[in-house]
């Protein structure tokens, strides 16, 4: 089985003498190789003359050209942000006319309470007139039956005019006297 040697273990005869780096290789291109002169040159196996001196590192390849933004990124970057903008507005507008709202319902929940309260006082101002008009009406009724009363004192006794006195008392004082 034969061993290929890396280039720079070549046992051929040096062609630069190899100075020991006190750092790592840079890695920029190589300058091409110097043109040779028309004639015979003698030529080895490329295993065993290298072309340029390699140091034990490979040369990378220089990475692929970023690629170009589309021209699409900074629209939909303006976009985006006109869009942020716009849900931090609506939220703001939300929450304002959220806390009017409130304020609104709480306001109306007060009238509704006053407006309750009115209605019960109504109500007892109502019973209590409906109860005035009763004894108003007891009251009249009352005053009636004592001018009656009085007109059937005043008549002189056993004449027509005490007899009409009398039916006349009989129907205003039915629910005081009998």
């Amino acid at each position: 089985m034969s061993y290929n040697q890396p280039p720079h273990y070549s046992f051929g005869p040096p062609e630069q003498p190899q100075q020991p780096q006190s750092g790592p290789p840079s890695y920029s291109p190589q300058p091409p190789p110097p043109p040779q002169e028309p004639g015979y040159a003698p030529t080895q196996p490329a295993y065993l003359a290298p072309t340029q001196p390699t140091y034990g590192t490979q040369v990378l390849p220089t990475p692929p050209a970023a690629p170009r933004r589309s021209p699409l990124v900074p629209v939909l970057a303006v976009a985006m942000a006109i869009g942020l903008a716009g849900a931090a507005l609506s939220l703001a507008l939300w929450l304002r006319s959220s806390g009017d709202l409130e304020d609104a319902e709480s306001r109306l929940d007060d009238r509704d309470t006053e407006i309750a309260q009115l209605e019960e006082d109504l109500g007892a101002a109502q019973a209590a007139a409906d109860e005035a008009e009763v004894q108003a009406a007891d009251a009249e009724s009352m005053r009636a039956c004592l001018d009656d009363l009085k007109e059937y004192y005043a008549t002189p006794v056993g004449s027509d005019e005490e007899a009409a006195a009398e039916a006349a008392l009989q129907d205003s004082c039915a629910t005081w006297i009998w």
